[in-house]
């Protein structure tokens, strides 16, 4: 989606979901240096009141992108930064977790396109929100 076609208020929706793997869970734990025991480790996260080991959050919020970009919101757009992330709920493998964000702000740039703000949120196959933010992605204008 190009900055032109984003419209302020819109809410726009992955049109797929995605299942989260423990194998995933256990490659993004080691490749990024968070090997805890909470992420790899079930008897451990049980310990801490979990029902299972749970996925790193930087994964989860990686997985929006991912499922907003496969939509076409982000297709066209580089992140620049995120305000009050608040993880509401865990991801657990097997969970199969949607996006979907609420335009609330553009600004055009003089080179075309500009910052497009965002209100997210990441839910489980159950609607039960998971993780929500506010992002600012550059977007791409289509000159």
């Amino acid at each position: 989606m190009f900055y032109e076609d984003v419209i302020v208020g819109e809410t726009y929706a992955s049109t797929r979901s995605k299942t989260v793997t423990g194998t995933e869970i256990d490659l993004v734990a080691q490749l990024s240096g968070l090997d805890l025991p909470g992420f790899l480790d079930a008897e451990v996260a049980k310990k801490w009141g979990f029902k299972d080991r749970v996925a790193p959050g930087p994964y989860v919020l990686a997985c929006m992108f991912g499922l907003m970009a496969a939509q076409g919101f982000l297709s066209n757009a580089l992140w620049m930064g995120a305000e009050q992330i608040t993880f509401k709920a865990p991801v657990f493998p097997g969970d199969r977790i949607s996006a979907e964000v609420e335009v609330t702000e553009k600004k055009p740039s003089k080179r075309g396109g500009g910052p497009v703000t965002y209100k997210w949120r990441v839910k489980n196959q159950d609607g039960q929100i998971l993780v929500e933010g506010i992002n600012t992605c550059l977007f791409k204008g289509k000159g």
